[in-house]
């Protein structure tokens, strides 16, 4: 090549580098560059999240003694500016959805809000929870259960406690029996099964049973009645106690309390 020609050849590649350098520096106005950066960018979208306000862990719990303890917490509470909660509720009304309810401000405890209501075993309470809330300005009213009412009965669910005694009189050939019992209500009635055998062999031998409503509960029966023999009988006894929700506790709770009547003694179960 003629270093006229190697001049040209040189000349139009300067030139060309400086067009290329041109465009690089205007932004590439021209071409088929793409800015990624801008347009991810350009199409971001901003996730909104949405709150609900609600009743978590609600419990109406029937205490030992009748009251009803009502609990609960407030999902989402810390999302929500909340000025007030209140319970509603009302006692053994014929017509719940338009009875007069007493409302009690409740406030948090560590999260729960909480009251007692004055009942005893036998009513029906009905409640429902109401929260007031402040948004844009504006008070509102989250109702729970949006519309009705929640409804305990009052029911014990707890048995009777209660001891069994034996007292033989050997002179007499008889034995008291007694039952002390106690409960968190009251005690309805006491059956006492009894069973007087020779042996004290029990198989296939039928129990009797009288029925006691008054306190103290006692029963007295002839166990021996010839107490100059000397062959003396047994006498196996248990009893039922019941409150006046139906609980039951049996004593003793297995078996039976067996009295080998020879002596004047008393035995305790």
């Amino acid at each position: 090549m003629r270093k006229k020609e190697r001049q040209l050849v040189t000349l139009g590649l300067i030139v060309l580098f400086g067009v290329i350098a041109y465009w690089a520096y205007s932004g590439f106005s021209v071409g088929g560059f793409v800015d990624l950066n801008n347009s991810l960018n350009s199409n971001e979208t901003t996730a909104t999240e949405t709150y609900t306000l609600g009743i978590s862990n609600l419990a109406a719990t029937v205490l030992d003694v009748g009251d009803v303890k009502i609990s609960f917490s407030i999902a989402n509470a810390d999302k929500f500016n909340i000025t007030s909660v209140k319970l509603y509720y009302a006692l053994n009304v014929a017509d719940p959805a338009n009875a007069s309810y007493t409302a009690v401000s409740l406030t948090d405890v560590n999260g729960t809000y909480e009251y007692t209501v004055d009942t005893k075993f036998g009513d029906v309470l009905y409640y429902y929870i109401e929260i007031q809330y402040v948004e844009d300005g504006n008070t509102k009213v989250f109702r729970y259960p949006s519309t009705g009412y929640e409804s305990v009965t009052v029911t014990d669910t707890v048995a009777p406690t209660a001891t069994l005694t034996i007292d033989y009189n050997a002179t007499t050939g008889n034995a008291t029996i007694l039952i002390n019992a106690s409960d968190n209500d009251a005690i309805d009635k006491v059956i006492l099964f009894y069973a007087i055998t020779a042996d004290g062999n029990l198989t296939n031998v039928t129990f009797s049973n009288v029925t006691l409503t008054v306190a103290p509960y006692t029963y007295t029966l002839t166990v021996d009645t010839n107490t100059t023999d000397t062959i003396y009988p047994y006498l196996d006894v248990y009893a039922e106690v019941y409150d006046l929700s139906g609980n039951m506790v049996r004593v003793p709770a297995n078996g039976t309390i067996q009295l080998y009547a020879n002596e004047t003694k008393s035995i305790a179960g």
